[in-house]
């Protein structure tokens, strides 16, 4: 008996681009909720990205109208009326000027979850600035804290905020499916790249009388101590220590062949450590240097200190243990060929995730929602050649 998938019969209606909004559909597709990518006739921004736009809307169909002229307004319409969600990205009014804000989305269908994935929110003086991942990390303090006061700010390469607004926005939208299978009602589902923002700070951003604020960073930082930091091998790549409480300081100590540090005045305590962190690191790396990384990491490991190989993402791919857990998803694509994907999560013990299909090419299943939604052939035809709707035909 195959195993059923979390979301099964869910329809939702994609109007998000770029990154954050998609990842959201994504994680919900993932989970078995069948998702139609509705996409302008030059297509989400974010395709030529290639290798974003596979990872952000595998599983999903895409769906080409031209929203600038009525008609297409009526088939939405239909397809609103024929959903469980709507999901959206755009800058806070976009929609409510083209009649497909919330408001007009329940009258539509009065059960809609309406899912806005927004820059900084619906209110609010900044509401209708411009919201990039970059502009986030600086303005809510990620760039700043992990350089540094006093220094120079340190870009993220990886976009955080992009990949957590995301999970709080799937985060939402299945508790507003679960609230409205208890009371059948729908409702506004809102979060923001603002919210994510500090959502990845939390702990940072706890306050009270008497805390004073440190800002650890650097522009060169190589952790946090010299026991929470990277280390070189003698063959120039490097590795991670943590030594997170005292029995990993002795074995340590004992697995580098340095039992006399234990002995060090300078370094009998935590309080001691601390304060002569310096000298600490310097001895540790004068000691690293003499074997390469992926030895010193196996032996702290051996000698059960928390310890890892720095690895680049080609290693990754091939880590033994991603690809025995099923990290990674491989499928073919209609028009790049073979694609390995990262797979789905979470993982249930009588539930199950699905991929349905490869990211869609631009229009490709156009005529098949407009056959769902009741659309003859003749009349789909007369969409097509208005330039209302668009196929792969009549974009090719």
């Amino acid at each position: 008996m195959s195993q059923m998938h979390p979301l099964d019969g869910v329809r939702i209606v994609d109007f998000t681009t770029m990154i954050n909004g998609p990842t959201t559909t994504l994680l919900l597709s993932d989970m078995g909720a069948e998702v139609t990518k509705v996409e302008p006739p030059d297509g989400d921004p974010w395709r030529i990205v290639v290798g974003g736009f596979l990872a952000c809307n595998r599983g999903k169909r895409s769906m080409v109208l031209d929203l600038k002229k009525p008609e297409a307004l009526r088939v939405l319409h239909r397809m609103i009326t024929a959903s469980d969600m709507i999901v959206e990205n755009a800058r806070w009014g976009v929609w409510h000027r083209l009649g497909l804000d919330y408001e007009s989305a329940h009258k539509l269908r009065p059960d809609i979850i309406y899912v806005s994935m927004l820059g900084h929110g619906s209110t609010g003086p900044y509401s209708g600035w411009p919201a990039y991942d970059p502009l986030l990390q600086c303005r809510s303090g990620q760039m700043v804290s992990q350089g540094g006061i006093g220094k120079p700010p340190v870009f993220h390469a990886v976009a955080v905020n992009d990949q957590a607004g995301p999970m709080l926005g799937a985060y939402g939208a299945v508790l507003a499916l679960l609230d409205r299978a208890r009371t059948g009602k729908g409702q506004h589902v809102q979060t923001s790249l603002t919210n994510a923002s500090i959502a990845m700070q939390s702990a940072d951003f706890i306050d009270y009388p008497g805390l004073e604020r440190k800002y650890p960073g650097d522009t060169g930082i190589l952790g946090l101590s010299a026991l929470y930091r990277h280390y070189q091998g003698a063959d120039d790549r490097w590795f991670f220590l943590l030594c997170a409480d005292e029995s990993h300081w002795t074995s340590l100590c004992r697995a580098i062949g340095q039992e006399v540090l234990l002995s060090d005045p300078r370094f009998s305590s935590c309080e001691a450590r601390a304060a002569n962190d310096t000298a600490l690191a310097r001895a540790l790396e004068g000691i690293f240097l003499g074997r390469p990384a992926a030895d010193w990491a196996a032996a702290l490991r051996q000698a059960g200190v928390p310890a890892v190989l720095g690895q680049t993402i080609d290693e990754v791919i091939e880590d033994p243990h991603c690809n025995s857990t099923g990290v990674f998803y491989e499928q073919v694509h209609p028009q790049h060929g073979w694609v390995r994907l990262a797979g789905v999560t979470p993982r249930f013990s009588d539930m199950a995730g699905v991929i349905r299909r490869s990211a869609p090419l631009l229009g490709e299943h156009t005529d098949e929602v407009l056959a769902e939604l009741g659309y003859s052939e003749r009349e789909a035809a007369d969409l097509k050649a208005r330039r209302i709707a668009y196929s792969l035909a009549e974009l090719g």
